[in-house]
């Protein structure tokens, strides 16, 4: 898996846009600034995944969709307790248990789908998102579990994540891109690159 800069400087440009996109929409959801932090894009082999990004053991809400259109791959969006916990209290002081996880959901959706319209339009492809599916699992879980199930076996993940931010705080909470294999070729050649 090897990646020239200018292919990693596009595609941090690409996920930049789609996460300012969803950044801004959350934002009026909850009439609160939301910011993004400048994307990640990175090779990581699993071991330094889970030292630099997020420890494998951690305990996070996975809130998966798929993604389907001329380019396919899986959204998966992490988030810790605490970050849940103050993502649903912005939108509702008040919620259950079970509200939280519906409110989680549907933030995500936001999320996922503010993501694919702002990429759909600057590749001029249709790209859309199935409805997500929550569950809480371990992080190191979530995620291999994810690539095992695009068939990638390589000891290497490719890492696009964005960070959110509220209040100068940054939330514990990443925006992961797992394209399927060839996609980001597909991408590259759109774009030029």
């Amino acid at each position: 898996m090897k990646y020239t800069d200018l292919q990693l400087d596009g595609l941090k440009e690409l996920i930049n846009i789609g996460g300012g996109n969803a950044a801004t929409s959350i934002s009026k959801l909850i009439a609160q600034p939301i910011s993004m932090s400048v994307p990640e894009v990175a090779v990581l082999d699993y071991q330094t995944l889970y030292t630099q990004i997020m420890e494998e053991d951690k305990e996070v809400h996975a809130v998966i969709s798929s993604i389907s259109g001329t380019f396919s791959g899986v959204f998966l969006f992490v988030l810790s307790d605490v970050a849940a916990d103050r993502l649903v209290h912005l939108v509702m002081e008040d919620a259950t248990e079970e509200m939280k996880q519906s409110i989680i959901s549907e933030l995500t959706n936001i999320i996922f789908n503010s993501f694919l319209n702002a990429i759909s339009q600057l590749l001029s492809d249709e790209l859309a998102a199935s409805l997500p599916m929550a569950r809480y699992d371990f992080f190191g879980a979530a995620i291999s579990s994810l690539y095992l199930a695009l068939n990638q076996f390589d000891d290497h993940v490719l890492v696009i994540r964005n960070e959110f931010s509220y209040e100068q705080e940054t939330l514990d909470a990443s925006l992961f891109f797992i394209p399927e294999e060839g996609v980001l070729e597909e991408i590259f050649g759109t774009l030029g690159i």
